[in-house]
């Protein structure tokens, strides 16, 4: 199945993409999107976004979908979703 990741704020910025296609599994999870996106753009985020050692996002990560709320990450996701990441991080 394929869903879209749209990239928003502080996240796109790192990210340096507004969006992404992946390619996952029937009945993959949320859990397993943010694992994909995790191994490719891990690298490329301050640890305030990533933390490299656990290798999980901060908790001020979130993935949202428009179209059913998401309410946890072991939510199943279906081909077309259309997935936005936001980071609730603010500088000043």
């Amino acid at each position: 199945m394929r869903v879209r990741v749209k990239f928003t704020g502080l996240f796109r910025h790192y990210a340096g993409e507004k969006e992404r296609e992946y390619e996952l599994p029937e009945g993959s999870t949320v859990a397993d999107l943010m694992a994909a996106l995790g191994r490719d753009l891990g690298p490329r985020l301050p640890e305030q976004l990533w933390d490299p050692a656990e290798e999980r996002f901060n908790h001020l990560i979130r993935a949202i979908r428009l179209e059913r709320p998401i309410q946890d990450e072991g939510d199943t996701l279906q081909d077309g979703d259309e997935v936005h990441i936001l980071s609730r991080l603010t500088g000043g």
